[in-house]
């Protein structure tokens, strides 16, 4: 009987030294394996430095006259890292306290040359272009041309300072 007891407990001894190796657990930590941050990529869109625009300019019959605008996805050196598109509206409207002169024709061309828009006496030329992403900074030109065509019957009811057109001209960019 003690040989029996004995092989029990050699038995036993044996296969509880199996069954603890078994379940050992081996850990190994690695600190900062990766870190990492993001940041907001520049959105720059600014006035150019073209700008002709003047107030009170007069103009009579069989006159034209052209103004300049532009805007600009860079200031200084740091250019906008983001494609955009813009939204550009030329808005005619009566001066302050004014009546607008009903013979005038309003023309929108961009740097090109090619005529975007055209108003006659009163409206809003509404225009889309775009900045492509480019290392490069970028302008965009555009001129704002008005024109009074001579009419002998008409124009002598415009003489005067009861009349005035004004101009306001905005531009929105959306990141795309």
């Amino acid at each position: 009987m003690k040989k029996a007891l004995s092989i029990i407990a050699l038995a036993l001894v044996v296969s509880t030294s199996i069954i603890s190796g078994t379940l050992a657990m081996y850990t190994t930590d690695i600190d900062a394996l990766a870190q990492g941050s993001t940041v907001a990529k520049e959105f720059i869109l600014t006035e150019g430095g073209t700008d002709t625009f003047v107030e009170n300019v007069k103009i009579a019959p069989s006159e034209t006259m052209s103004w300049q605008f532009s805007v600009k996805n860079f200031e200084g050196a740091v250019v906008s890292e983001t494609a955009m598109d813009l939204d550009i509206d030329v808005n005619v409207v009566a001066a302050d306290g004014k009546k607008v002169i009903a013979p005038l024709v309003f023309t929108v061309e961009n740097s090109k040359g090619d005529v975007v828009g055209t108003v006659n006496s009163l409206g809003k030329v509404e225009l889309n272009d775009e900045f492509v992403l480019s290392a490069q900074g970028q302008e965009k030109v555009y001129t704002v041309s008005v024109n009074w065509p001579s009419d002998n019957n008409v124009d002598i009811n415009y003489a005067g300072t009861g009349y005035g057109t004004a101009i306001q001209v905005s531009v929105t960019g959306t990141q795309k």
